[in-house]
């Protein structure tokens, strides 16, 4: 006879809380796919919609002013009311407007959508970063959240490369239809989310007090610089290599989506890794990693944009990719650890509202600006020095931190979600 209890057990297990990290991931993935997929397609939705670049590059802009508003205004809903409520419904504004985009029938149609997409992935960071951090173990809180932007890497890698072969091959609006539908069922396993009740003991912190204070502005201020000197190097690189450097359209591509696998996906985890472990001697480990990596990408760059060698500059190039991608391994766990556990996503919220707008935004036309009158490789020595100077004031936020609180004898966080009683409906 077959022994009905392990299939008991099973059946327990399949309807119980699901564990955060994958489910989230498996939505940060999504997340950066739905946004960066349209980004693939702009030769041909500008065609098809009769769409000048200025109008194409209103889609990016005005979703990414929204992402930062949603991302400023989410973290206090998700400390009040708890980090599942914000994160359901973030992924349901996301996918429906994602959809809704194949379905548009104008351009202000289109771009409305693509607003309303900004306002769903904006909700989701703050509540997912301060919900993971605060759940995993501290030794293991960088490799988390590594894990967690590995899914950022590859989802915006995917929407890039899947916008460009299916834009052409089947349309825009079914790939923009395909792309929403796993939105629908990572949705609604939110709803079985493991431990994600508001902080229930609080302190009276201040959030205001965390937020100026001079480690906390030095780490906001480095993640606009370092920010900055990212978008500018996604925005500009297929220019570089393909106009400057001679390399054909396919090589260019193939390049850069190996580059973006291995040294993109490989530096956020090693990243994550490194933080953890210098954590247990090193208070600041988080922002030394930050700081020592982007001096270190800021000197490869600078050297490979004045490398005439193509072997060389290639080399340089990938090393550059991989010590600025460490900074997303252990951003969010420096972040959560500046922030009063009452105001975890607040703090989050708060900056990526900074990085984005302050940084983000800007850097395409700024550089591109420099670029005109000069070069494009000219105009990338901006980046290099925004990376210089971010990772001295991560370094600076990392003296400091050294000198605070050890960890050990800091205010206690909330435990992890295996400890915590779970909320979730059987």
């Amino acid at each position: 006879m077959n022994n009905p209890v392990p299939m008991r057990a099973l059946a327990t297990a399949l309807r119980g809380p699901l564990p955060a990290l994958p489910l989230l991931t498996a939505l940060n993935y999504l997340n950066y796919l739905d946004r960066q997929i349209v980004y693939g397609m702009l030769g041909v939705i500008g065609p098809d919609l009769s769409l000048n670049k200025y109008q194409l590059g209103l889609l990016a802009t005005v979703n990414l002013l929204v992402f930062a508003a949603s991302s400023m205004l989410s973290g206090p809903l998700a400390d009040r009311f708890g980090a599942r409520a914000v994160i359901f419904g973030a992924a349901c504004v996301w996918t429906l407007a994602t959809a809704a985009s194949a379905l548009a029938p104008s351009y202000e149609t289109l771009l409305l959508c693509r607003a309303l997409v900004g306002v769903g992935e904006g909700a989701y960071g703050p509540s997912a970063n301060a919900l993971l951090c605060t759940a995993a173990p501290e030794d293991k809180r960088g490799s988390a959240m590594a894990t967690f932007n590995v899914g950022m890497a590859l989802g915006g890698l995917s929407g890039l490369v899947l916008g460009a072969l299916l834009g052409p091959a089947i349309g825009w609006r079914p790939a923009l239809l395909l792309a929403a539908v796993p939105g629908v069922p990572l949705t609604f396993a939110i709803l079985r989310l493991a431990g994600t009740s508001p902080v229930q003991h609080r302190t009276g912190a201040s959030a205001w007090r965390a937020m100026l204070s001079p480690t906390f502005l030095a780490v906001l201020g480095g993640g606009i610089l370092g920010t900055f000197g990212a978008s500018a190097l996604i925005v500009w690189s297929e220019r570089l290599l393909v106009q400057e450097r001679q390399l054909s359209h396919a090589w260019g591509a193939a390049f850069m989506l190996v580059t973006g696998l291995l040294c993109g996906a490989g530096g956020v985890v090693a990243g994550g890794w490194a933080a953890d472990q210098m954590r247990p001697r090193h208070r600041g480990a988080y922002a030394l990693v930050i700081g020592v990596s982007f001096i270190l990408g800021a000197a490869t760059g600078w050297t490979a944009l004045h490398t005439p060698q193509p072997v060389i500059f290639l080399v340089l190039v990938a090393a550059t990719v991989f010590f600025l991608s460490v900074y997303n391994g252990p951003a969010a766990a420096m972040v959560h650890e500046l922030a009063p556990a009452e105001h975890a996503a607040t703090l989050q919220g708060y900056f990526l509202f900074g990085i984005h707008l302050l940084g983000n935004a800007p850097a395409p036309a700024a550089v591109g600006w420099v670029a005109d009158r000069s070069s494009v490789t000219a105009a990338l020595q901006i980046p290099m020095a925004a990376f210089l100077v971010a990772g001295l004031l991560f370094l600076w936020a990392a003296r400091r931190r050294a000198r605070e609180v050890a960890p050990s004898q800091a205010a206690p966080r909330t435990p992890p979600l295996a400890a915590q009683p779970s909320n979730s409906p059987a």
